[in-house]
């Protein structure tokens, strides 16, 4: 028998008959800490912004960020982009996608692009509808009906949550130094950033630069911000009704 093809970066999945397994199947296969997302698009949207909301919810993150932006400047996608990228997830399977339009469409595209993820859309109808399929015109795809297939390739098996999976290994109140913080310390360099501007690199005069992070450190720190950033979604009032 011959090798099977390799996976695509894109999957379309064709559930024909709206059947309840695929969506109980890619909902349980949503395990954050092993890379693999189940997004649900929240019905009765077309906002792009809207939908960066909920994948920051499916991330575990809140979805509304702090502070002041200009109307439909909210870097939301720009925030889950990151949280993609920091907890290494490697597949992200967005269910519902015949609702999606075109632009909502091409941004979970831009979001492929730009993390590497394996992004597997479902479409719960017999046929792609046009808004879904003129947005896959510019990208490589596969395409397949096979329950099964889309199982083993795509969602992945439940996986049972371990307890101690998350705890980190590290003291909760162990000082990381970060380059990037250090940019920010305006009395080592000749000239501080008084206005909205990025910080020049810092001459260093006054003490040794740091050194750059490792894989190992960064994968603590992202761990940390990950932790301090589900206990303060947790801590926000829930905003009135």
């Amino acid at each position: 028998m011959p090798p099977a093809p390799p996976l695509l970066s894109v999957t379309v999945v064709l559930d024909r008959h709206d059947d309840a397994l695929h969506t109980h199947t890619a909902l349980a296969a949503h395990h954050p800490p092993f890379g693999r997302i189940t997004l649900h698009p929240g019905p009765g949207t077309t906002s792009e912004t809207g939908l960066a909301h909920d994948l920051l919810a499916a991330l575990g993150k809140p979805p509304l960020l702090p502070g002041r932006f200009p109307p439909g400047r909210q870097p939301a996608w720009e925030a889950a982009t990151a949280w993609m990228t920091a907890l290494l997830v490697t597949r992200l399977t967005v269910l519902r996608a015949h609702r999606l339009t075109t632009r909502r469409t091409m941004r979970l595209l831009q979001l492929q692009a730009l993390t590497g993820i394996h992004l597997t859309v479902v479409c719960h109808r017999p046929h792609l509808p046009a808004a879904l399929h003129q947005a896959l015109r510019t990208a490589d795809y596969s395409l397949t009906a096979d329950f099964e297939a889309a199982r083993r390739l795509c969602y992945g098996t439940p996986i049972a949550e371990s307890p101690a999976a998350d705890k980190p290994t590290e003291s909760a109140s162990r000082w990381l130094t970060l380059p990037a913080l250090d940019r920010l310390v305006s009395y080592d360099s000749p000239r501080p950033c008084t206005n909205p501007c990025t910080p020049l690199p810092i001459a260093w005069r006054h003490r040794p630069p740091p050194a750059p992070l490792t894989t190992p450190t960064a994968q603590r720190v992202a761990h940390r911000l990950h932790t301090a950033t589900d206990t303060l979604a947790w801590l926000r009032p829930s905003p009135p009704h």
